[in-house]
């Protein structure tokens, strides 16, 4: 793989970054992809070569390219940080073990930054991200350099995914939507796009290896001078099944510039659905649905959804704007879920004691049912692709 021709300019409300992609084992035709930040910079500064070379080192891995080239110059603690990303997917299964050599023009020997550091986050309204940015403001005061000042809604990850199918209107109002969490929190939103995601990929790659260091990459585009990039954890450490957002992989997406931050894995979580019963906002905001279309943000009755509103019940909330009525029809679950998503299937163990004690035994005996199909298809050593 090739990263190329690596470009900078100013757009209405921001900056954008693009650069060419070519592959050299890979059967692919050549392909432009690229970023726009929209902050308001007045400045697109210099192509961000840690951000090109996060987002397309786990692709290089993923379809055997013998060596990735960047006509830039990269950071070498990304460069020995994405080596070691590779170690950890080659340990896990379904990875070539053969990491692809980075290559560059020449390798930046300064990336730091002499101004103080400031807070990034990435927020999508989901559980994870909105978790984060509760605990950030408990723990942070505002001078603190990890107090989150800015928090990137992404165009292009779950919205806009498909080159065909833009989204617009469902990304401007999903936007639209954080504006409460922003003003509640003193948060600056910043709106960023990006057309990673429609780089060749393979099926499950994106959610088992991928989506940090896409996010990482953005990251890296969008930081200006120095910065704790905050990712929120979606699993908690007792999970063994490895995903693409793991407390040991994350952080090693850093470069001297920009150090990124794996948050949240001690909670379970229900724990964290307990923590935000007693924020409304939040509650009123949550955004978990993949495929929603039109005005909603949540179907209120994929996989998804449903899930995060057996959790809600759980922690005994019955009802919320969002997502309606937490208590979910058991036929809806076999409508959307014929066999249990392998990931998700284990936050349902969780959930069966203190939906026991709701006394909706039905409920946990579904579940138990799924759990039990995901322990065998785990024990007979299915693992990401195969999941």
């Amino acid at each position: 793989m090739i990263i190329r021709d690596l470009t900078a300019a100013a757009v209405t409300g921001g900056r954008a970054y693009a650069a060419t992609i070519a592959w050299e084992d890979a059967d692919y035709p050549e392909q432009q992809f690229g970023f726009e930040i929209h902050d308001g910079a007045q400045d697109a500064g210099d192509p961000p070569a840690d951000a090109f070379l996060a987002g397309c080192y786990p692709l290089a891995c993923v379809h055997a390219e013998r060596r990735l080239r960047i006509e830039a110059e990269p950071c070498p603690m990304l460069i020995e940080g994405l080596y070691t990303v590779h170690a950890w997917w080659a340990s896990w299964g379904g990875m070539p073990s053969a990491a692809p050599a980075i290559e560059a023009r020449r390798v930046s020997a300064d990336g730091s930054s002499a101004a103080p550091r400031h807070g990034i986050a990435f927020i999508s309204g989901g559980v994870d991200s909105l978790h984060l940015l509760l605990r950030n403001r408990r723990l942070y005061r505002q001078s603190d350099p990890a107090y989150i000042r800015e928090a990137l809604f992404i165009h292009g990850f779950d919205i806009g995914k498909r080159q065909r199918e833009p989204e617009e209107d469902r990304f401007r109002a999903a936007f639209g939507r954080l504006a409460p969490v922003a003003d509640e929190t003193g948060l600056r939103l910043v709106a960023c796009r990006t057309t990673l995601r429609q780089l060749p990929s393979k099926p499950g790659f994106w959610t088992h290896r991928h989506n940090v260091g896409a996010l990482a990459a953005v990251g890296h585009a969008a930081a200006r001078g120095a910065a704790f990039l905050l990712v929120a954890g979606g699993y908690h450490l007792e999970n063994p099944v490895p995903m693409g957002t793991h407390p040991a992989v994350d952080g090693l997406y850093s470069s001297q510039r920009v150090t990124v931050v794996h948050e949240g894995a001690r909670f379970r979580r229900l724990d964290k659905i307990r923590d935000l019963a007693n924020w409304p906002t939040a509650l009123a905001t949550l955004r978990v649905c993949p495929a929603a279309t039109g005005e909603e943000m949540n179907c209120r009755i994929c996989e998804k959804c449903l899930s995060t509103r057996l959790e809600l019940l759980a922690a005994g909330i019955d009802e919320t704007p969002a997502l309606g009525p937490s208590l979910t029809p058991l036929e809806l679950w076999e409508a959307a879920v014929p066999v249990p998503l392998g990931h998700r299937a284990l936050r349902y163990q969780d959930l069966l004691a203190p939906l026991r004690a709701r006394g909706y035994d039905a409920l946990c005996r579904m579940l138990e049912q799924k759990i039990a199909i995901y322990r065998r298809r785990v024990t007979d050593g299915l693992r990401w692709p195969d999941l």
